[in-house]
C-alpha cells in the first residue's frame, strides 16, 4: 500500500477530532496535533508506523458512525475544528513555499469538509 499523502493523513486526523495546532513540527515543519490529549506531529508518527507495518484505522463512513461525538461534545468538536481553520488559515498567509502552501490549502480545504460533516 503507497503512503498516504500528508493532506490525506490530516484530514484523516480532522475527521476523528484531533485539533490542528499552529506550532510545527522541528523534524518535518507539519502542523503539529493535539488527539486524544497528546501532542504530536501526525505525519512523523505515520512514517513511523508505515515503518513498523502498523496502520491507522482509515476513516470510512462506518468508523465516522460507531466514533459519533456525543451531542454535548459536538459543539467542542466543532469550535476545535474552527480554531484549527483560523490557525490554518493565518499560517497559509505567511507561508512562502508553494509546495507547502498547497498542502495547507488542501489541509483547509479538507478541514472545512470535516467540518461541514458534524454540523
Amino acid at each position: 500500500m503507497p503512503m498516504k499523502s500528508e493532506d490525506d493523513i490530516m484530514a484523516e486526523y480532522l475527521l476523528k477530532g484531533g485539533k490542528m495546532l499552529s506550532k510545527t513540527c522541528p523534524s518535518c515543519g507539519c502542523p503539529l496535533f493535539e488527539y486524544k490529549g497528546e501532542t504530536f506531529c501526525v505525519i512523523c508518527r505515520e512514517e513511523r508506523a508505515e515503518a513498523k507495518g502498523e496502520h491507522l484505522q482509515p476513516v470510512t463512513r462506518e468508523t465516522q458512525e460507531t466514533e459519533r461525538v456525543s451531542p454535548e461534545g459536538h459543539s467542542d468538536l466543532a469550535s476545535s475544528l474552527e480554531e484549527t481553520l483560523i490557525a490554518l488559515s493565518i499560517r497559509i498567509r505567511q507561508e512562502p513555499d508553494p509546495e507547502r502552501l498547497m498542502l495547507l490549502v488542501n489541509s483547509l480545504k479538507r478541514g472545512i469538509e470535516a467540518l461541514r460533516l458534524i454540523s
